[in-house]
């Protein structure tokens, strides 16, 4: 049970990195680089281009993103461009995003991206929602509808998500919902949020994680992961934890496993449940 745990939180942290490299790739457009026809917009004027391309670069030059459209309009200081596509490059990986249509807001220096948002990376994983908002200024990528990501051998999903570049953290706000081959669930009412300069993952409100062998309760659920390797090293379940497997149940206030040792602990005056009559009422509150 307690292995099967580490395996949810793993495709959770992965799941949610997906949303902090996007956001840690994105750095200001200089104006050099948006084309002629929009600098030259005048208020209140609408100008159409066809084909139209924007680039972002670091300080020394680099390329670190582009954005094109198959056509745009230029409305005052927005930009709206139709079939948009986007390319973040880092040293080792290549992030490709789009959407149907998009809105880069030049005096706000925030991207909205309308319909059919995709994001992915060859086979790595794979991430869709409705709509999404990134602003430089915060460095920080939103949406408030429903996000689906995927990748080999899990699927997670959740009602909105943030993430943050500068600050290092990652998050579905809501409904979290993640299922990791081959038939281990884990829910909760959310957040799941991921520190990542702390190493941690954390799902939080009702959580609960199922497989096979039994299904696990608690109010909060933390993973902590090498910072070298990325792989877990710890799980906490706090609050309530509760534990069916079998015909028996487990209730403490705290649980421990620990990936080195193989072991857990449990803590906060645990308890072992077999008289019948209490499982029965037990078994009603689980459903």
């Amino acid at each position: 049970m307690r292995k099967k745990t580490v395996k949810i939180a793993a495709g959770a942290v992965l799941a949610a990195a997906v949303w902090f490299y996007f956001s840690a790739t994105k750095t200001a457009v200089p104006e050099s680089e948006i084309s002629e026809s929009a600098q030259r917009s005048e208020p209140e004027v609408e100008q159409n281009v066809t084909s139209f391309s924007i680039e972002g670069r670091s300080p020394r030059g680099a390329r670190q993103w582009t954005l094109t459209g198959d056509s745009a309009r230029i409305i005052d200081d927005d930009i709206h461009m139709s079939n948009l596509k986007a390319v973040a490059y880092s040293d080792d990986s290549v992030i490709n995003l789009s959407s149907n249509s998009g809105i880069y807001r030049r005096e706000l220096d925030e991207v909205d991206l309308l319909g059919n948002v995709f994001v992915f990376s060859g086979e790595d994983f794979f991430l869709k929602t409705e709509s999404a908002r990134w602003s430089q200024e915060d460095k920080e990528i939103a949406t408030e509808e429903y996000v689906e990501i995927t990748r080999e051998g899990m699927r997670a999903v959740g009602v909105g998500g943030r993430a943050n570049s500068d600050e290092r953290w990652a998050q579905l706000n809501s409904n979290v919902d993640v299922f990791i081959d081959p038939g281990t669930r884990v829910r909760s009412d959310g957040p799941l949020e991921v520190k990542y300069g702390d190493n941690l993952a954390v799902f939080r409100d009702n959580v609960i994680v199922e497989d096979e062998e039994g299904r696990l309760m608690a109010d909060i659920l933390t993973v902590e992961f090498d910072p070298e390797t990325q792989k877990m090293v710890k799980v906490t379940a706090e609050g309530n934890v509760t534990v069916r497997k079998g015909n028996t149940y487990t209730i403490s206030e705290k649980a421990v496993y620990t990936e080195g040792t193989k072991s857990a602990q449990l803590l906060g005056r645990p308890r072992i449940i077999i008289d019948p009559a209490e499982i029965e009422k037990f078994d009603e509150m689980m459903i």
